[in-house]
């Protein structure tokens, strides 16, 4: 399962190998990385990032009929997930995908998830970011934009995205900014034309995927009234998505039924999900204080409060009564391997991290990371070390930018005696991290020390071409 840590000002490698895609200067510096649940704090925009297994898994299960339906392929959107208490989505382009653990937590269903992404999803089909890249040009030749309006963090396109790094920039620059009266009515005043089209589209997704049209009003519902409180106290979502009583009519209008149904797993999900995120994101003792019942949720809850707190015995305990009930459950067992993990348990961690991984029915690249972590800490074991290499180069077959995962893969290679491996690997690694004088050395090693048409030494070229 999951652990919870935050970073200010720089970046840094505690003694637990821990992995940091970061972006420094609005370059790319994206996820850092324990075992499955965490945080990364930019230095400039205050954006904490989380990765948990549990989550990614349900929002793909949730968005996947939604992104069909839009005729997207669910492979091209990556839904990132920022921890932050306020109401926001949003998108920067036709790949990325933003959602607020606020909205998450306050939508109260999982439909009311599902909603605004089938939403952000008729963004995309619309092509509303190219449209606003032109809108944002226009208005930047009118006035000088400076002020951050603060919709929650700037992730700029790299080069497989559809837009370039200057576009985005540009992008960012109009969505985020405050400029004079005239110019902020006419960028809201583009923005709503936007949000009915997106609505319609929405409806349309939901409509297809079998789900209520009505799960587009929740959030809205939820939000309804509080226009007219002053920015700073505003959710940024109504900032993003201008509101009006027209478009709440108009959605209410393609309603199924006064209430939302949705299937009973998507329920028991969501208030996992809910319990989970609000266990890590809150106090603990504020989370003691609130889940005093013996339910799933209440207790999951309990054993992330006592895990953070820390509390190794007490978590262990509630941890082990969840799987008394449930066994079999991927997702425990994982938040057991890593209490066991945080507290130097390496073999109680493995066994719990193999049991997570022979339970769940879909690619974990996060939790295969945490058992490579947790096999390479053991002493003088080829077998352990061969096991780690192969579960890493499964992870970086599905995740060919982790970066915990190249440097890992670096570690045991060298515990395997793979030289040129380990230095292709830290080649790899430093690359990501656009750390191109430390890339160009350990590929230049390789480059000197393979073979002429080998493949090490076609990579390390292609590497120093591009460093270079």
């Amino acid at each position: 399962m999951a652990l919870f840590c935050q970073y200010y000002k720089k970046l840094c490698y505690p003694p637990k190998k821990i992995m940091v895609y970061f972006f420094r200067n609005f370059k790319l510096l994206f996820f850092l990385f324990k075992s499955t649940f965490i945080f990364l704090q930019s230095t400039t925009l205050f954006a904490n990032y989380i990765r948990d297994t549990e989550l990614e898994l349900a929002l793909n299960n949730w968005s996947k009929p939604i992104f069909e339906a839009a005729q997207i392929n669910p492979k091209d959107i990556k839904i990132h997930i920022i921890s932050e208490n306020s109401i926001n989505a949003f998108v920067i382009d036709g790949n990325n995908m933003f959602l607020h653990t606020g909205l998450i937590t306050k939508a109260g269903s999982a439909s009311g998830v599902i909603g605004v992404i089938a939403h952000e999803a008729g963004h995309i089909s619309a092509g509303h970011i190219l449209k606003l890249k032109q809108k944002v040009r226009v208005l930047s030749n009118n006035q000088l934009i400076t002020s951050l309006l603060g919709i929650g963090v700037l992730l700029i396109g790299n080069k497989n995205q559809s837009i370039s790094t200057n576009d985005s920039q540009e992008i960012a620059k109009g969505i985020l900014a405050i400029g004079p009266d005239i110019t902020r009515r006419s960028f809201f005043a583009f923005s709503r034309a936007n949000e009915y089209t997106a609505d319609a589209l929405g409806i349309k997704y939901l409509k297809k995927a079998n789900r209520d049209p009505g799960a587009l009003s929740i959030i809205l519902e939820q939000l309804s009234g509080k226009e007219l409180l002053i920015s700073e106290k505003q959710d940024p979502f109504l900032r993003t998505h201008p509101l009006s009583k027209e478009r709440l009519k108009f959605i209410n209008k393609h309603k199924l039924s006064k209430k939302i149904l949705e299937p009973k797993k998507d329920q028991i999900v969501y208030k996992r999900l809910r319990s989970k995120i609000n266990a890590f994101t809150n106090p603990p003792g504020k989370t003691l204080l609130t889940s005093k019942s013996n339910n799933i949720y209440d207790k999951y809850a309990r054993a992330i409060a006592y895990f953070r707190i820390p509390m190794y015995s007490e978590a262990i305990l509630m941890i082990d009564s969840l799987l008394n009930d449930y066994p079999n459950d991927p997702f425990f067992l994982e938040l057991k391997g890593q209490i066991h993990a945080e507290n130097g348990k390496v073999e109680k961690a493995i066994t719990a991290y193999r049991k997570s991984l022979d339970q769940i029915k879909s690619p974990a690249p996060l939790i295969m990371l945490a058992l490579a972590n947790m096999l390479l800490e053991r002493k003088n074991s080829i077998k352990s070390y061969e096991e780690a290499k192969s579960l890493l180069e499964k992870t970086i077959f599905l995740e060919p930018k982790n970066i915990l995962a190249w440097r890992l893969k670096g570690i045991a290679h060298n515990k395997l005696n793979e030289l040129k491996l380990a230095d292709l690997s830290a080649a790899e690694e430093y690359l990501l991290r656009n750390d191109f004088n430390r890339s160009r050395y350990f590929a230049k090693r390789v480059f000197d020390n393979s073979a002429s048409g080998s493949q090490l030494r076609t990579r390390a070229l292609d590497i120093l071409n591009i460093v270079n």
